[in-house]
């Protein structure tokens, strides 16, 4: 699905997905990107560790639309894998930039670890729960919210919001 929209491409020759490497923060920022149709930005990262990338469009694009931000110390961190609870603030700011209602909010105590959810990622996580954006792992058990975001999962993620969005 993401494959055949050009928002996800293969490693290498375009051979290999990798559905279970980890996610990186630049990724998700180039894959929004790419499904914004790459819209022009002011062309100025104010992240020092991007820009002069081949990504820089996409992170400076990520952080004008608010959809994603950097570190205290500066830097946007874009080899840095991404977490499933980032990933849902991702997608959460993203909805909200697209003036999407971001109401809906699950109630998270069925799931083992849903106290370790950060209070950062807790409105997020919630909505993306209740829009069945993000789902638990090992039997709807835990939500594994510090856990490494994955390709496949990301793949998974970004199908179901586009499909409930009818985009």
């Amino acid at each position: 699905y993401v494959y055949a929209r050009g928002l996800m491409t293969g490693y290498g020759s375009g051979e290999l997905f990798g559905p279970v490497d980890s996610l990186a923060r630049v990724h998700v920022a180039l894959i929004l990107y790419r499904l914004e149709g790459e819209p022009e930005t002011t062309g100025e990262s104010r992240f020092p560790d991007a820009a002069e990338e081949w990504y820089a469009d996409a992170v400076a694009w990520a952080d004008e639309a608010g959809i994603m931000t950097g570190y205290s110390n500066g830097n946007f961190g874009p080899a840095d894998n991404i977490t499933r609870e980032q990933l849902a603030v991702v997608m959460y700011r993203y909805a909200q930039m697209k003036g999407q209602d971001v109401s809906a909010q699950a109630d998270l105590s069925q799931y083992q670890d849903a106290g370790s959810v950060s209070e950062f990622a807790l409105t997020a996580m919630k909505w993306a729960v209740a829009e069945k954006i993000l789902t638990g792992k090992y039997g709807q058990t835990v939500l594994e919210p510090q856990g490494n975001g994955l390709r496949a999962e990301y793949a998974a993620i970004l199908m179901r919001y586009l499909e409930a969005s009818g985009q």
